[in-house]
């Protein structure tokens, strides 16, 4: 009996095997046997799929869009923008003015967030961060319009504000994943 749900099992999950390079029917010819070498036959198929030379090759394509940001967070717009003044004109970094004015408890460490995907900061913030522009060109494939991130890696953003205050925001990395350019062209996600 256990045979033939660990059977259906590999005959569901026969598309993605193939996708990821496994064959399935070295998982189903263990069906039959014991349940245990079904299940080893099924995890042997599974590791070799994820041991894909895709994978190997460009990590990085299989990564979740994410960024790493600082802010600097005051009650007043004005505030917000005197504090821009200051580290335009060279008066401090934006480490040093994170730790001086900032409000957050991110200040103690300059003002880093860390690491964060879209949906975990506030809605005004993420956009700031993750927004894109459609670059009117199509990828190598000519399959999809490319968009790129709207604002640079390391460029001073702001005021932003959010129901936490005003922000000033400079993004130190940002990782935007094809999935997700795809998922955006075709109307599936905003970014």
């Amino acid at each position: 009996m256990l045979g033939n749900s660990v059977l259906l099992s590999v005959l569901a999950f026969s598309p993605t095997l193939q996708r990821y390079g496994a064959a399935p029917t070295a998982a189903a010819s263990a069906v039959g046997t014991r349940p245990c070498v079904a299940t080893m036959g099924l995890f042997d198929a599974f590791k070799k799929g994820f041991e894909n030379k895709d994978y190997s090759q460009s990590p990085g394509t299989y990564e979740q869009t994410n960024a790493r940001a600082s802010h600097v967070l005051v009650k007043t717009e004005a505030e917000a923008l005197q504090i821009k003044n200051e580290i335009a004109s060279n008066k401090c970094d934006f480490a040093e003015a994170a730790s001086k004015y900032s409000t957050c408890s991110s200040s103690a460490r300059g003002g880093k967030l860390g690491k964060f995907a879209p949906g975990v900061m506030a809605k005004e913030f993420d956009d700031v961060v993750f927004s894109l522009v459609d670059t009117g060109k199509l990828n190598p494939k000519n399959e999809a319009v490319l968009y790129e991130p709207k604002y640079a890696v390391g460029e001073v953003l702001g005021p932003v504000q959010t129901k936490f205050g005003w922000h000033l925001i400079k993004i130190e990395t940002r990782y935007i994943a094809d999935f997700d350019y795809r998922l955006k062209e075709e109307g599936v996600v905003e970014l």
